[in-house]
Formats: structure tokens, sequence, C-alpha cells
């Protein structure tokens, strides 16, 4: 067990950012547990550091944030349909149809103390428009829309994401906007699993307290194609949860059949069957644009 001192220089060391310093002693701290056989204990604590295990370059200081920001770590979301032309359930619209009436109320709501939803879950499968909803949501409410970059925003040093995180809520509360996280899977996925570090289930637990206590003027939208994985302390910090089910065989074929009036022909027989066997709008959308670009390249 580390003594005081040695703890105070850690503090220390974390708390003016020598990460160098603070990597040491982790390090140090981790070969004490490993001398005493306490193996498991060691290879935790070597793997919290989640990429601080290696020092600067030149032993000089690296600042948390060094070369990154939020701007950077932000896409803009593309120009999407109005959310009457997408393929919706009913559930699913109704759902959209309350939020988008909140917005347009909030200031009404403000008044008489009521908050309005605007921290969404979309959770399903893949390719059944939880992104393409998000996208338009932004553009129904008139909103700027920008999709979180997870290879920006997670960073190899010890509490490097918590910060970013904090600053991408800050920037959230600052400027109203649809703010995605897409596959926050990939985020926040159950913690304690004894496959994870330890730093992963801290950027778990940072990621809820930012969700938690933040004010945001826009709004916050996660989706999810394994909601199973998700840490379940995440669904409560989540002000409505859009559950968008797997597409029956006769949406599919509907679906498909105005893609390719979209395209400016009638789908085949053959199209709206294979249609009808895939499992998701996007790949059927795939199959009526590789006949649409047939048709064009026989002209």
């Amino acid at each position: 067990m580390p003594k005081t001192r040695e703890l105070i220089e850690l503090f220390r060391a974390i708390g003016s950012h020598d990460l160098a310093q603070a990597a040491t002693l982790s390090r140090k701290f981790a070969a004490e547990r490993g001398a005493r056989g306490q193996y498991r204990a060691e290879r935790d604590l070597l793997g919290a550091l989640n990429g601080m295990a290696k020092p600067p370059a030149n032993g000089q200081n690296a600042a948390l944030n060094t070369t990154w920001s939020v701007g950077g770590t932000l896409m803009p979301l593309p120009a999407s349909k109005r959310l009457s032309e997408l393929e919706l359930p009913p559930a699913v619209r109704e759902s959209f149809g309350e939020v988008i009436k909140e917005w347009k109320s909030r200031e009404k709501l403000v008044k008489h103390g009521l908050p309005r939803r605007w921290r969404l879950l979309f959770h399903g499968p893949s390719g059944c428009g939880k992104s393409a909803a998000a996208a338009a949501l932004a553009a129904e409410t008139k909103l700027p829309g920008f999709l979180v970059r997870f290879d920006s925003l997670i960073g190899a040093y010890l509490g490097q994401t918590a910060l970013r995180l904090r600053e991408l809520f800050s920037f959230a509360e600052q400027t109203p906007c649809v703010l995605l996280f897409d596959e926050v899977d990939a985020l926040a996925k159950r913690r304690g699993s004894p496959m994870e570090v330890g730093e992963l289930d801290r950027i778990v637990i940072s990621f809820m307290q930012e969700l938690e206590h933040a004010h945001g003027e826009g709004f916050v939208i996660a989706t999810s194609n394994l909601p199973k994985a998700l840490d379940d302390a995440l669904w409560r910090r989540f002000d409505l949860r859009i559950a968008f089910p797997k597409p029956k065989g006769s949406d599919l074929a509907r679906f498909a059949e105005r893609r390719a009036r979209e395209f400016g022909f009638h789908a085949p027989a053959t199209t709206l069957c294979q249609c009808r066997k895939t499992t998701s709008y996007a790949e059927a959308e795939q199959m009526v644009i590789a006949e649409a670009r047939r048709r064009v390249l026989a002209m």
C-alpha cells in the first residue's frame, strides 16, 4: 500500500498535469503489488493507465487537452430529409411529434416550471433510421447538428476523456444544437466487465454525470445498436428512450418503392422481393440504388 507521502506526490503530479511523473509513480505502485504476488492488481493498475504508461516524448509535461479542441471533435450532420419523409413506425413518429411540440412551446413550459425532454436515446437494430432521425430532428428544429467523433474524444491519458466530455457538454449548453453520440455503446458499456480496464469505467461515470447535470439548450441524442450492452444506470439519465424496431417485409417493400420513384423508375418485382428479405432500410436502399445504377449505365 503506498504511503501517504507517495500518494501526495502522485496527486500533486496529477494536479499540475505532470503526467510523466504521475505515470512513473503509478507504475511504481503497480510494481510493488506485483512484487508481493498480487499480479491481478498489478495488471489492473497498469491497465488503468490506459495509454499513460509511456511518458510524453522528451520528458516534457503534457497538458491534458494539448492540440485538442471541441471543434475538431464535432462533424456537421449531413443534410437530412424531414421527419415526414422518413420511414418511421407510428409510435416513433408520435414520440417525435411530442418532442417537437415541447421544443416549440419551451418558453411556455419554463413559465410553468416544467422541463422539456432534450436528452434522447434511440435504440434498435442497425440501419433502421436512428441517425437519420437525429439529423431530421436538427432540420425540423432548425438547430445545427453535430456528430461526436469518438476517435478524437477518447484520450490516451488518465482523466483526459472526462475533461473533453465536460467541454463538449459545456459547448452544448452555450451553443443550442443537436449533439449526436452515434453508437454510444463504444462510450457507455456496462461497468464491471472483467475484460475492461478501470479507466473505461470512469469514462462511463463521467458521461453519466455530465448527462445528468447538464442544462442543454438544444438536444443531446445517443444511439445504440446494442442496448443490452449499455450500463443500466445510463438509461434513467435520458428523458426519453425511443425504440426503433426491426422493419417488417411490407415496410421494406413500401420504402423501396418510394425510393425507386425518387430515382425516376418503378421498382421491379424482383427488387421488391429481395428488399422484403433484408433486415433494415439501409440494406433495402442499397438494393434500390444498385438497380438505379444499372439502369443509368444501360442508357
